[in-house]
């Protein structure tokens, strides 16, 4: 598949997956058609007729013929999908060996581009919404020890903790890439500014466009930004511990930030809360990526240095050498 084709199948791939985990779809459900996908996505009709072809062979969804596409009804939750997991090792190991490199030790060398250090990163933002998805996803999906910096205290010129000043990268929105580029170059670190995955612009635009939207959120400040986020938009923000919860209507469209997904009542509105975990751009993803991997190959290469220097010092042969030497 080439990789626009690729590009609209993962999109739709997380999106049905998703839906399955937060409960939002469920097997047997009838997914938009390939004409709303192709207005959606800015795609062909034909790359997303071969995306919803591929997810069938997956076992994911269903193309039934003059009704739509469906999801399978025994399709699993994403923890499930073992098979296209060891497709994509299988794949990586291909290019590996295309390479000259068998799997044994491209194994060896991918522990090395991961496991050799932890990585540092401060996340800039003015709300505890923002701050707490920034940190979560550095965390679970790349392994970053990220702390939490608040953009209003850096304007009223408060001294950073100790573990703020001695990350290895700073990343931010857009709306605080100014502040965090200034950050950047007080502590001489690089700083990535985060770009929004299509999964979660499209999935916002599509509830928007089929009227207002409950916001739910942990921080005021979050609701009081909502409205430049969505300019001209009907959203609604309703603040954990704050607001009521009954003040959203029983058959709103509801968007819950993963703080306060996490507050949210057991069961509340039946689980049925659009929540979207992963919203970092393939962009931002490869420029975090590339960050770790190059971190942690150049604490390989001075392991490996200070190795053979200290083999080299203590060698029996140089240690018989200093001896004579002395007599």
């Amino acid at each position: 598949m080439t990789n626009r084709v690729l590009s609209v199948t993962e999109t739709l791939r997380q999106r049905i997956q998703a839906g399955l985990h937060l409960g939002t779809l469920v097997p047997g459900d009838r997914l938009p058609s390939i004409r709303t996908v192709t207005s959606e996505l800015h795609a062909g009709s034909r790359m997303v007729l071969a995306a919803y072809r591929q997810l069938a062979t997956e076992g994911l969804v269903r193309l039934q013929a003059r009704s739509g596409v469906f999801i399978e009804a025994d399709s699993h939750h994403e923890e499930d999908f073992l098979p296209e997991v060891a497709t994509c090792v299988i794949e990586v190991f291909l290019r590996g060996l295309s390479l000259g490199i068998p799997p044994t030790e491209l194994r060896r060398q991918a522990r090395l581009c991961l496991d050799s250090v932890r990585v540092r990163a401060a996340c800039v933002e003015c709300n505890g919404d923002q701050l707490y998805a920034l940190r979560r996803q550095l965390h679970d999906d790349y392994g970053f020890d990220a702390v939490g910096v608040d953009v209003n205290a850096l304007g009223a010129r408060q001294p950073l903790s100790r573990s703020a000043a001695e990350v290895d990268v700073i990343v931010t929105t857009r709306f605080h890439a100014a502040e965090a580029r200034r950050l950047g170059r007080r502590l001489h670190r690089p700083v990535v500014v985060v770009a929004l995955d299509t999964v979660l612009v499209v999935e916002v635009r599509r509830m928007l466009a089929q009227g207002g939207v409950w916001w739910v959120c942990t921080d005021p400040r979050f609701a009081a930004k909502l409205p430049y986020l969505f300019p001209g938009s009907c959203v609604n923000p309703i603040v954990v511990g704050g607001d009521s919860l009954d003040a959203v209507p029983t058959n709103a469209m509801v968007y819950a930030t993963r703080a306060a997904a996490e507050r949210l009542p057991h069961g509340w509105r039946a689980g049925r809360v659009v929540t979207i975990p992963r919203v970092f751009s393939t962009e931002t993803a490869r420029a975090l990526l590339t960050l770790r991997v190059r971190r942690n190959l150049e604490a390989a290469q001075k392991s490996t240095e200070r190795s053979t220097f200290s083999h080299e010092t203590t060698s029996p042969m140089r240690r018989g050498r200093s001896n004579d030497n002395n007599s």
